[in-house]
Protein backbone atom coordinates (compact mmCIF):
# COMPACT_ATOMS: atom_id res chain seq x y z
CA UNK A 1 0.00 0.00 0.00
CA UNK A 2 1.42 3.40 -0.90
CA UNK A 3 2.40 5.92 1.84
CA UNK A 4 -0.23 8.69 2.02
CA UNK A 5 1.79 11.19 4.03
CA UNK A 6 -0.27 11.05 7.21
CA UNK A 7 2.69 11.05 9.60
CA UNK A 8 1.82 14.45 11.19
CA UNK A 9 -1.94 13.94 11.48
CA UNK A 10 -1.82 13.08 15.18
CA UNK A 11 0.27 16.16 15.96
CA UNK A 12 -2.18 18.42 14.10
CA UNK A 13 -5.19 16.86 15.86
CA UNK A 14 -3.47 17.29 19.22
CA UNK A 15 -2.66 20.93 18.42
CA UNK A 16 -6.32 21.55 17.58
CA UNK A 17 -7.64 19.91 20.77
CA UNK A 18 -5.02 21.25 23.19
CA UNK A 19 -6.74 24.64 23.79
CA UNK A 20 -10.03 22.86 24.54
CA UNK A 21 -8.32 20.51 26.98
CA UNK A 22 -6.51 23.40 28.70
CA UNK A 23 -9.80 25.32 28.95
CA UNK A 24 -11.51 22.31 30.47
CA UNK A 25 -8.69 21.61 32.94
CA UNK A 26 -8.33 25.20 34.17
CA UNK A 27 -12.11 25.61 34.24
CA UNK A 28 -12.43 22.64 36.59
CA UNK A 29 -9.60 23.92 38.81
CA UNK A 30 -10.97 27.49 38.98
CA UNK A 31 -14.49 26.21 39.65
CA UNK A 32 -13.11 24.14 42.53
CA UNK A 33 -11.42 27.21 44.05
CA UNK A 34 -14.58 29.30 43.61
CA UNK A 35 -16.77 26.58 45.10
CA UNK A 36 -14.46 26.25 48.11
CA UNK A 37 -14.50 30.02 48.64
CA UNK A 38 -18.30 30.04 48.43
CA UNK A 39 -18.61 27.24 50.98
CA UNK A 40 -16.29 29.06 53.39
CA UNK A 41 -18.14 32.39 52.92
CA UNK A 42 -21.54 30.74 53.41
CA UNK A 43 -20.25 29.11 56.57
CA UNK A 44 -19.03 32.53 57.78
CA UNK A 45 -22.49 33.99 57.13
CA UNK A 46 -24.04 31.14 59.09
CA UNK A 47 -21.60 31.67 61.98
CA UNK A 48 -22.32 35.43 61.94
CA UNK A 49 -26.05 34.80 62.02
CA UNK A 50 -25.58 32.37 64.90
CA UNK A 51 -23.49 34.91 66.78
CA UNK A 52 -26.13 37.61 66.26
CA UNK A 53 -29.18 35.50 67.20
CA UNK A 54 -27.80 34.52 70.61
CA UNK A 55 -27.42 38.17 71.55
CA UNK A 56 -24.67 40.73 71.07
CA UNK A 57 -24.03 43.32 73.80
CA UNK A 58 -21.52 45.44 71.84
CA UNK A 59 -21.35 45.23 68.00
CA UNK A 60 -17.94 46.94 68.04
CA UNK A 61 -16.42 44.38 70.40
CA UNK A 62 -17.30 40.79 69.58
CA UNK A 63 -14.44 38.75 70.93
CA UNK A 64 -12.23 41.83 70.88
CA UNK A 65 -13.01 42.79 67.25
CA UNK A 66 -15.83 44.52 65.37
CA UNK A 67 -18.63 42.20 64.19
CA UNK A 68 -17.89 42.48 60.45
CA UNK A 69 -14.15 41.94 61.06
CA UNK A 70 -14.97 38.64 62.75
CA UNK A 71 -17.16 37.70 59.77
CA UNK A 72 -14.40 38.59 57.28
CA UNK A 73 -11.86 36.49 59.14
CA UNK A 74 -14.27 33.55 59.32
CA UNK A 75 -14.88 33.84 55.56
CA UNK A 76 -11.16 33.63 54.86
CA UNK A 77 -11.29 36.30 52.14
CA UNK A 78 -9.40 39.55 51.69
CA UNK A 79 -12.49 41.73 51.90
CA UNK A 80 -16.27 41.72 52.16
CA UNK A 81 -18.70 44.36 50.94
CA UNK A 82 -22.44 45.18 50.86
CA UNK A 83 -22.81 43.78 54.37
CA UNK A 84 -26.33 43.70 55.75
CA UNK A 85 -27.85 42.40 58.92
CA UNK A 86 -31.63 42.54 58.67
CA UNK A 87 -34.27 41.56 61.19
CA UNK A 88 -37.91 40.82 60.33
CA UNK A 89 -39.16 41.17 63.90
CA UNK A 90 -36.68 42.21 66.60
CA UNK A 91 -38.24 39.80 69.09
CA UNK A 92 -37.45 36.28 70.18
CA UNK A 93 -38.76 34.04 67.41
CA UNK A 94 -38.18 36.61 64.67
CA UNK A 95 -35.85 36.02 61.72
CA UNK A 96 -32.39 37.53 61.36
CA UNK A 97 -30.54 37.47 58.04
CA UNK A 98 -26.83 38.15 57.48
CA UNK A 99 -25.64 38.82 53.91
CA UNK A 100 -22.42 40.04 52.32
CA UNK A 101 -20.53 40.00 49.03
CA UNK A 102 -17.08 38.44 48.74
CA UNK A 103 -14.46 38.43 45.95
CA UNK A 104 -14.33 35.34 43.75
CA UNK A 105 -11.73 36.29 41.14
CA UNK A 106 -12.80 33.45 38.86
CA UNK A 107 -10.55 33.57 35.79
CA UNK A 108 -10.54 30.84 33.17
CA UNK A 109 -7.97 31.10 30.34
CA UNK A 110 -9.33 31.77 26.85
CA UNK A 111 -12.74 32.74 28.30
CA UNK A 112 -14.26 36.17 28.76
CA UNK A 113 -14.66 37.03 32.44
CA UNK A 114 -18.02 38.73 33.02
CA UNK A 115 -18.48 40.91 36.13
CA UNK A 116 -20.70 38.26 37.74
CA UNK A 117 -17.61 36.01 38.01
CA UNK A 118 -15.81 38.57 40.17
CA UNK A 119 -18.13 38.59 43.20
CA UNK A 120 -20.17 36.05 45.15
CA UNK A 121 -22.93 36.56 47.72
CA UNK A 122 -23.24 34.69 51.01
CA UNK A 123 -26.39 34.74 53.10
CA UNK A 124 -27.79 32.95 56.14
CA UNK A 125 -31.03 33.29 58.11
CA UNK A 126 -31.80 32.10 61.64
CA UNK A 127 -34.46 32.39 64.32
CA UNK A 128 -33.66 34.98 67.02
CA UNK A 129 -33.06 33.32 70.38
CA UNK A 130 -32.04 36.40 72.35
CA UNK A 131 -32.48 40.02 71.27
CA UNK A 132 -29.19 41.86 70.66
CA UNK A 133 -28.48 45.46 71.56
CA UNK A 134 -30.19 47.85 69.14
CA UNK A 135 -28.32 49.67 66.43
CA UNK A 136 -26.80 46.66 64.70
CA UNK A 137 -23.23 46.36 63.46
CA UNK A 138 -23.56 49.02 60.77
CA UNK A 139 -21.87 48.57 57.43
CA UNK A 140 -18.65 46.84 56.71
Amino acid sequence: MPDRGEDGAAAVEFALLLPLLVLLLFGIIEFGFAFSTRIQATNAAREAARLAVVGVDDWGNVGGKPFWQVVKEDAGVTSISNCTLSVDDNVVGGTLTVSFDFPLNLAIPFMPNPPSWKTGRASASMRIEQVSVSGGPGGC
